[in-house]
């Protein structure tokens, strides 16, 4: 009589489970998308002033020409100084978001309100621009808001510091060209190509659909129309 071959048998049940088991875990194991967490250009908070520091790199060397001058002021305890500093975060961090391959609202969403310059929380503005919902006269007034508080403070600030006129214009210079810097960028990346298709804000009448090809109403009953007036003042 043969002898029953165990090592096989054994083998063979072995190595079944094991495919069994791989199997199991590739059938019944939910599936995760590979998600960017927006961590493009660095941190947002913590790494420097402003906020999102490596995206926007003139702000901080505009930031260090007004700071520096002064031994303690201006400092952060000015309040001048904040808002000034708050405003070139947004800015900042408005770029990251837009840059950001993730497409998602991350950077922005940890800037604080500030009535004195801000229409919409910067991190609204920035949701309606990843979607392309913003009427281009909408972002303009935005940054408009920005630009024109910005210099406000600046030339408090300048003064304050008593810097000379050429570190003003200087100052004056670094601001422009990071603002066009981020303006442009938002320009081409919040309005839609299409111009027809943008949303402008305007407010305008609105003709229904089954009413387009409808002819004018011209009934009269009596010479007087429908509503009773027969064309006399």
């Amino acid at each position: 009589m043969d002898q029953v071959p165990y090592d096989w048998i054994i083998t063979i049940l072995f190595v079944a489970i094991i495919v069994g088991l791989i199997v199991r875990t590739t059938v019944f194991t939910p599936s995760f998308y590979d998600m960017n967490e927006g961590f493009y250009g660095g941190v947002a908070r913590g790494a420097g002033v402003p906020d999102c520091l490596r995206t926007l790199p003139e702000a901080s060397e505009l930031l260090s020409m007004l700071s520096s001058r002064v031994s303690g002021y201006p400092s952060e305890g000015s309040a001048d100084y904040r808002e000034f500093v708050l405003i070139l975060s947004k800015l900042a961090c408005l770029k990251k978001d837009l840059l950001s391959p993730s497409g998602i609202v991350e950077a922005t969403r940890h800037q604080a309100y500030e009535t004195a310059h801000d229409r919409v929380p910067v991190a609204e503005l920035c949701g309606m621009c990843l979607n392309q919902t913003v009427g281009a006269r909408d972002l303009d007034i935005s940054f408009a808001t920005w630009r024109d508080r910005a210099n406000v403070l600046m030339r408090k600030l300048c003064t304050e510091a008593n810097l000379s006129e050429s570190d003003v214009v200087k100052v004056e210079k670094l601001f422009g060209t990071l603002y066009d810097d981020v303006y442009h960028l938002s320009t081409s990346k919040c309005l839609k190509t299409d111009v027809s298709k943008q949303n402008n804000g305007d407010v305008s009448g609105y003709l229904p659909e089954n009413l387009v090809n409808r002819r004018e109403y011209e009934y009269k009953y009596g010479g007087v129309s429908a509503s009773g007036w027969n064309g006399a003042v």
